[in-house]
């Protein structure tokens, strides 16, 4: 019976961005400074997560199912590359609905950041192509692409938005809002964390589709960043602070969305608050970013003493890529280093004895061969950016990670 109440309630309309006179609070202005000096340091030292190695996909991945997790879509980063590996070599396999929809959001980042940041000129239609990559694969590829034709909701019911903690625009308004948002993104005059920031509220704020907003929303903040300059190279793992720091985003995101009746200041003052903590996220996932790169260069040279291999040997050609592609086969291995198939036989035989490369259990047959130590240098990353104070050892996660790695 309580599904069936009536009442009223009354979806939130933005006030348009483009043309409008934003401006920051100091303390916004020195977060935005502050935030594009560590995301040009992690750019200028990043090297093993570069967007040229497969390191950078299992970045994507985190990013990408991000939101996903709270949903409790998940899928381990040594099977993701296991899967890319397998379909390099031509082997065939039904992969799980769980599979596809996680694929899909590492293709639809991946499409976002390579692709839709390099358009001379962003579309709606380049966001809803983006929405499409998102969708596709899974029961919902039909709405994959499709703005809104009705009203949907967050929270609360799931017949009636009366008791929804967030009403979005009604649907008539969805296209001309995000028309706006992309003229304010082509437009500003704000710093570019700025306006990645508010540009990124406003699209949660709008909610264009019917699923799959949060992760459109976060290819959103790359796509952004990457058309300003920021990062050309690498991924800054934003989403997992954002996504740690949940309930300070759902708050800001509220604040944010400011009472359409209140003066200016209050504008001023809820923008100024969301832009310091999302760049306060971005310093955060750039910092342990830059961790993570230091622990990767260490086992690198503890390799070089367990290995010993001979200059520009296939061997040490390996060790220099298994950082960024820590799962391969013979077949990738010739690839990556140049080198014969039999010479690239022989580095994965000499590194599997040296304990760097294990045989994949699961994959035997197709050959597949993991560097596990890197696998779990990654799970501790996962689990350092899903805690608020990075320390897991003394602070729970703030939401699922791996488990931490047998010693």
């Amino acid at each position: 019976m309580h599904d069936r109440m009536s009442g009223q309630y009354h979806p939130y309309v933005p006030d348009k961005l483009a043309g409008t006179d934003i401006r920051l609070s100091v303390e916004a202005a020195a977060a935005c400074e502050a935030a594009v000096q560590s995301m040009t340091q992690l750019d200028a030292s990043a090297k093993y997560i570069s967007t040229a190695e497969s390191l950078s996909r299992m970045l994507l991945r985190s990013e990408a199912i991000s939101s996903s997790r709270i949903e409790g879509l998940e899928m381990s980063v040594r099977r993701m590359l296991e899967v890319e590996a397998l379909s390099e070599l031509g082997v065939s396999r039904r992969p799980s609905a769980i599979e596809v929809e996680v694929m899909g959001n590492v293709r639809a980042m991946q499409e976002a950041i390579e692709g839709v940041s390099q358009k001379d000129r962003l579309s709606v239609a380049d966001i809803q192509d983006v929405h499409a990559a998102l969708m596709r694969g899974t029961k919902l590829e039909a709405y994959g692409g499709s703005l809104r034709d009705s009203q949907n909701w967050i929270g609360g019911s799931w017949y009636h938005p009366l008791a929804a903690s967030y009403v979005p625009p009604r649907p008539e308004l969805v296209m001309p809002l995000m028309e706006d948002l992309l003229d304010f993104i082509e437009h500003s005059h704000l710093p570019a964390m700025a306006t990645a920031a508010i540009a990124h509220a406003q699209f949660e704020t709008i909610h264009p589709f019917a699923d799959g907003n949060g992760r459109t929303g976060r290819a959103l903040v790359h796509i952004v960043l990457k058309r300003r300059g920021l990062c050309p190279h690498t991924v800054a793992p934003i989403s997992l602070v954002l996504g740690t720091l949940r309930d300070e985003y759902v708050r800001g995101l509220s604040a944010f969305r400011y009472d359409d009746q209140e003066d200016g200041v209050a504008a001023e003052t809820s923008f100024s608050q969301w832009v310091v903590f999302f760049c306060h996220a971005a310093i955060v996932a750039c910092d342990r970013s830059m961790a993570f790169e230091e622990r990767i260069s260490m086992l690198r040279h503890k390799w070089d003493d367990r290995v010993r291999p001979r200059h520009n040997s296939a061997a040490e050609l390996l060790l220099d890529a298994l950082p960024g592609n820590p799962v391969v086969s013979i077949a990738s291995v010739a690839r990556i280093t140049g080198r014969s198939y039999p010479a690239a036989r022989g580095a994965v035989r000499e590194l599997e004895a040296n304990g760097v490369l294990v045989q994949s259990s699961k994959n035997r047959k197709s050959g597949l061969y993991v560097a596990q130590e890197v696998i779990d240098e990654f799970s501790l990353f996962e689990r350092a950016l899903a805690t608020p104070s990075g320390n897991t050892r003394l602070e729970r996660p703030a939401r699922p990670v791996p488990q931490r790695p047998k010693s």
